[in-house]
């Protein structure tokens, strides 16, 4: 099983590592991050070791989250004490909120944490986050800035589906975290992140979602609403791939028409 410390974690929260990449410390205590980043400059090395003091201030619990915005900060602390879902309080680990630029231009929205999610305290760092990690960089998704977050916080046993009463139970805090990022567009990753956005009946085929813009009412504005397939579901169903991959480049070609216009 694999771990992470303290300052892996500071670079896994800003989106600067994926959760493949490593953190060594050679014989002269100097942090070398070994991903494609980590052949420039001595000077992004030196900015990397800079961070050490900031990164040391999160700890493996994940009680210490750096959230700039203070908004944000006060419905992490509140999800961290909630207690309505009898089940999901009793079997979780971490609770786990978002990750990301708290200003987005896109927040990818999946169901629920699963195992690795639950154990480290962040989203899509298990198989699937890999999976995400890919296509996000294979499409240079990574270029604008992104969030990501599940609709539920806490990991449902077994990785079961989420239940209702606890997708209403979390919704208050998905609604007001949707709210403060204010996102210009949003990528529903599978059904169950998709139905909280969008009123859908979720024994429709979810393929009938995808290749059209969907909008999603963030206070007194509606914002465009991408649904592709969870990276979980492609991790089973490869084949699948192709149309996530089509799916990005539909979301990308609307981000940059939004973009364009403002």
């Amino acid at each position: 099983m694999k771990k992470i410390n303290m300052t892996e974690e500071y670079f896994l929260w800003q989106n600067k590592i994926k959760f493949s990449d490593t953190i060594n410390i050679d014989k002269n205590k100097k942090i070398i991050l070994k991903n494609k980043k980590s052949n420039s400059n001595k000077s992004n090395k030196n900015k990397e070791v800079g961070t050490m003091n900031k990164a040391n201030k999160i700890n493996n619990t994940n009680n210490n989250i750096e959230i700039k915005n203070e908004e944000l900060k006060k419905i992490y602390l509140e999800v961290k004490e909630c207690m309505k879902c009898e089940k999901l309080c009793r079997t979780r680990l971490n609770v786990v909120f978002g990750r990301g630029d708290e200003n987005p231009d896109i927040v990818f929205v999946g169901e629920a944490p699963g195992a690795d999610e639950d154990r480290l305290g962040f989203p899509f760092v298990g198989r699937a986050g890999k999976l995400l990690d890919k296509w996000i960089d294979e499409l240079k998704i990574n270029k604008y800035n992104f969030y990501i977050m599940n609709a539920l916080k806490c990991r449902p046993p077994e990785n079961r589906d989420p239940l209702p009463e606890e997708k209403i139970n979390c919704r208050n805090f998905f609604v007001r975290q949707l709210e403060i990022l204010n996102p210009k567009i949003i990528c529903a990753l599978g059904r169950h992140g998709f139905g909280n956005l969008i009123e859908f009946d979720l024994k429709t085929p979810f393929g009938k979602a995808r290749n059209t813009v969907h909008y999603y009412k963030n206070k007194d504005k509606e914002v465009p609403v991408i649904a592709t397939y969870h990276p979980a579901y492609v991790l089973r169903n490869q084949k699948e791939e192709t149309k996530v991959i089509s799916d990005f480049e539909f979301m990308l070609k609307e981000l940059n028409n939004i973009l364009e216009n403002n």
